[in-house]
């Protein structure tokens, strides 16, 4: 259930609280176990795939991209709208999905929070990152 927008707080500077929120998901997937990563997926969460394959929160939960080192671009814009917060934004990685490498070239993202429960949770992620 979405948090009323009396709740979600005004965010001074969408871009920062948005940085640290994909730098916190980085973080998350730098294990197999990901421990966190469960909590900081919203119950509505769905990814897509530059290939075009998806994943809903229980199905990304138990498969999830391995991330052994990132560098997030200079370019980040956030907007925030009630209790959404969308993130673009670019990020060199070194990151496989289910054993499969991913390019180490800048690549973008698009990711969106939603204010629930006192804290932002992602509720859709797309990267747009080639096999290499």
């Amino acid at each position: 259930m979405l948090a009323s927008c009396g709740s979600t707080p005004t965010l001074d500077d969408p871009a920062v609280t948005g940085r640290a929120l994909v730098t916190e998901f980085l973080t998350l997937l730098s294990t197999e176990e990901a421990p966190g990563l469960e909590d900081f997926l919203a119950d509505g969460f769905q990814l897509q795939r530059a290939d075009g394959t998806g994943a809903t929160k229980a199905e990304y939960v138990e498969k999830h991209a391995l991330v052994e080192s990132f560098e997030i671009g200079d370019d980040l814009v956030a907007v925030q709208d009630g209790d959404l917060l969308t993130v673009r934004w670019t990020v060199v990685t070194e990151e496989s999905v289910g054993g499969a490498a991913l390019g180490g070239d800048e690549a973008p993202r698009i990711s969106v929070f939603v204010y629930e429960d006192g804290d932002w949770r992602m509720v859709a992620h797309a990267n747009f990152n080639l096999p290499a």
